[in-house]
C-alpha cells in the first residue's frame, strides 16, 4: 500500500479554532507489573490529551506500550500482576485514579521480592464508581475478540448486557414516547424530513426519529414512503399508521417507575464522582454539600422504590422483558451497522461460531452499543478484509463527526493513521517520543525512531527511485524489565550522543503543535522520579515486620 496522508475532514486547525474540551487527559501514567523475573516497566510517565471530536493515533512496534496505555485509560489492567503506580487519568474532567494510590500498598524488597496489601472496601467503591464510566463514557475495541468475547454467552446477549447497563432510561423514555404518540408528533417528523432535499440526510433524521420514538421495525417502511411519495397529508396518514400499529398497550406505570428507579441510580453515581472529586481536592464545603446529597437519593431511593426493587428482584423476566426487547433491536441495528449479514442468526452464535472478523465486527458494535463519547480502539481492523476495514474506517469516522465522539487509535498501519486520524503519537519502550498532526509528522519528522518508522514504508513518490531502498530500523525493541538507561532508544539510534545514554530527554514543544523528546532538537531533561514503593533500609527490623505483614501474594 502507497502511503498518502489524507487531510480532509475536521483537521486540528479546525478543532483547536471551536471551544473544544478535552476528553481524556492523561498525566505522568506509570504502570509496572510484578513478575518473577523482574518489575517490567511497561508504561513511564506518559502524557497525551484527547480532544472533543479528534481521533488521535498511536503508532509504534509491538511492544513499546500502545495497548498497554489503552487498558492503563480503561482501568483494566489486571491487578495482579499490573498495577497504575503514578499519574492521574481525567476522563470528562473526572480523575479516575483519585485515591487509587489508597488502595493496595505495595512494598518491595527488590524487583522480584514484591508484597501487596489490599484495602478492599476502597477497591470495591473504586470499581463501583468505574463500572458506571467504562461503556457510558468510555468504550474499547479490544485487539483480541476471541479473548475479548465471553464465550458462554451468545453476541447477542452480550451486546444486550452493555445497552441494559447503561441505557435504561433511554430505553424507558423511548417505549413511553412510542405508547403516547400522538398525531402531532408525527405531523412535526414528517414536515422535517420533507424540508430536507438530501436523501443521506433523510435516512439518518428517519432512523434518529424511529430508535427516539421506540418504533425501529418501520424505518424501512418509512424510507420507502418517502422515496416514492412526496404529498404530506397521505404521507402523514400511512406514517401514522405504521406507527399506531406499533404500539403494544404495554402497562406504562412500571415504565415510568422503572424511569424513576433507574434515574436516580445514575444520579447517585454520578452524586458519588463529584464527592470523590470533592475529597480529591480536599474542598471540605462541597464534600458535605454532596455528602447531603448522597443521603437523601439513597433515603428517595429506599422510600419511593423499595418495593420495586423486591418486585424487579423476584419477577425479573416481567419487568425486563419490555426493556430486553428493545435492546435486542438495538443490537441487530447495531451488528447491520457493521455490515453483518444475517444479523439476527449471529445474535444468537456464540464467539466460537463465528469468524474473526465477524467477531471483530461484534466487537465494534458492542463498544458502539451505548453511544461512548471516547472509544479506544485497538488494532480494530486487524482480522478485517480489505473492504470491510474501509467501511469500519468510514463508520468510526460517520459517527465521530455525526455525535462528535473522540477517538483514540492504536496501529501498526500508518496508512490508516494518514486517513484517520488529526492528530498522532509515536511511543517507543513506554514513552512518547513525539507527538504532531498528522500532517507535520509525515512531511517533517523529527525524533529518528518515527523518521525510521517513515523511511521503512512504500511511498508513491519512490516507486521508479530503483536506488532508493526502503530502510530498517537495526535492533529491537528493549526489554522493559532492564530498559536502557537515559533515552531508550539510544541503542539503536544512528545519531546518540554521550547525553543519550546518561540522561532522558523531556518531551517538548518544538513547533507550534509539534512535540518530540531527542537532544538533537532540545537540551531539557525529564526529572526521574524513582519507584516509591521500595523498602528503605533504614529501619531493617521494622520494615522486615512491615513486609512480613503484607497481604497479597509474593509475584
Amino acid at each position: 500500500m502507497f502511503l498518502t496522508p489524507n487531510l480532509g475532514g475536521k483537521r486540528l486547525a479546525e478543532i483547536n479554532k471551536e471551544n473544544i474540551q478535552v476528553r481524556v487527559r492523561v498525566d505522568n501514567l506509570r504502570t509496572r507489573f510484578f513478575t518473577s523475573k523482574g518489575i517490567v516497566k511497561a508504561i513511564d510517565n506518559l502524557s497525551l490529551n484527547l480532544l472533543e471530536g479528534e481521533t488521535y493515533g498511536i503508532v509504534g512496534e509491538s511492544g513499546s506500550g500502545k495497548s498497554v496505555t489503552a487498558t492503563s485509560i480503561m482501568d483494566l489492567i489486571p491487578d495482579p500482576p499490573g498495577r497504575i503506580t503514578r499519574g492521574s487519568i481525567f476522563i470528562d474532567g473526572f480523575n479516575i485514579l483519585s485515591g487509587y494510590d489508597k488502595h493496595v500498598r505495595i512494598i518491595a524488597k527488590s524487583e522480584t521480592n514484591v508484597k501487596f496489601r489490599r484495602r478492599k472496601r476502597l477497591i470495591r467503591k473504586h470499581n463501583y464508581i468505574i463500572s458506571g464510566i467504562r461503556g457510558k463514557k468510555i468504550a474499547m475495541v479490544f485487539q483480541e475478540p476471541f479473548l475479548s468475547l465471553n464465550p458462554v454467552l451468545t453476541i447477542g446477549e452480550q451486546i444486550e448486557e452493555a445497552i441494559l447497563l447503561h441505557s435504561r432510561v433511554s430505553i424507558a423514555n423511548s417505549i413511553i414516547r412510542r405508547e403516547t404518540m400522538a398525531r402531532k408528533d408525527v405531523e412535526k417528523f414528517v414536515e422535517g424530513i420533507l424540508a430536507q432535499p438530501d436523501i443521506s440526510t433523510r435516512k439518518k433524521m428517519i432512523n434518529r426519529w424511529v430508535n427516539e420514538f421506540g418504533v425501529p421495525d418501520i424505518e424501512r417502511s418509512l424510507n420507502d414512503l418517502f422515496e416514492n411519495s412526496t404529498d404530506d397529508s397521505f404521507i402523514t396518514e400511512e406514517a401514522f399508521a405504521l406507527a399506531e400499529a406499533e404500539k403494544t398497550g404495554i402497562n406504562l406505570d412500571q415504565i415510568y417507575t422503572a424511569r424513576g428507579y433507574f434515574d436516580l441510580l445514575d444520579r447517585l453515581h454520578e452524586t458519588n464522582l463529584q464527592l470523590i472529586e470533592a475529597e480529591a481536592t480536599g474542598n471540605e464545603e462541597a464534600v458535605q454539600r454532596f455528602r447531603d446529597e448522597e443521603h437523601e437519593l439513597k433515603s428517595a431511593l429506599f422510600k419511593e422504590y423499595f418495593s420495586y426493587s423486591i418486585q424487579r428482584r423476584f419477577l425479573k423476566r416481567v419487568y425486563e422483558k419490555p426493556f430486553k426487547d428493545v435492546a435486542r433491536r438495538r443490537a441487530i441495528e447495531l451488528l447491520d451497522l457493521v455490515n453483518i449479514a444475517g444479523s439476527e442468526r449471529v445474535l444468537d452464535s456464540y464467539p466460537h461460531e463465528l469468524s474473526g472478523g465477524m467477531q471483530q465486527r461484534s466487537m465494534i458494535a458492542m463498544a458502539l452499543s451505548s453511544n461512548p463519547r471516547i472509544l479506544i480502539a485497538d488494532e480494530p481492523t486487524t482480522s478485517l478484509d480489505v473492504t470491510t476495514q474501509a467501511q469500519i474506517l468510514e463508520l468510526f469516522k460517520d459517527i465521530s463527526r455525526e455525535s462528535n465522539m473522540s477517538i483514540l487509535f492504536i496501529t501498526h498501519d500508518l496508512a490508516v493513521v494518514a486517513e484517520m486520524c488529526n492528530r498522532v503519537g509515536v511511543m517507543y519502550g513506554g514513552n512518547l517520543v513525539e507527538e504532531g498532526t498528522v500532517s507535520s509528522m509525515f512531511k517533517d519528522a523529527k525524533h529518528p525512531y518515527t523518521t525510521g518508522l517513515m523511511n521503512s514504508i512504500p511511498r508513491a513518490e519512490r516507486r521508479f527511485d530503483k536506488s532508493q531502498r526502503l530502510e530498517s530500523i537495526p535492533g529491537t525493541v528493549p526489554n522493559l524489565i532492564t530498559p536502557p538507561s537515559g533515552c531508550r532508544f539510544h541503542p539503536r539510534c544512528k545519531f546518540k550522543m554521550d547525553i543519550c545514554s546518561e540522561k532522558k530527554p523531556k518531551l517538548v514543544e518544538i513547533e507550534q503543535g509539534h512535540k518530540v523528546a531527542c537532544f538533537l532538537y532540545s537540551d531539557e531533561i525529564e526529572e526521574e522520579i524513582p519507584d516509591d514503593f521500595y523498602v528503605v533500609p533504614k529501619n531493617e527490623e521494622t520494615e522486615e515486620k512491615l513486609f512480613n505483614e503484607a497481604e497479597g501474594v509474593t509475584q
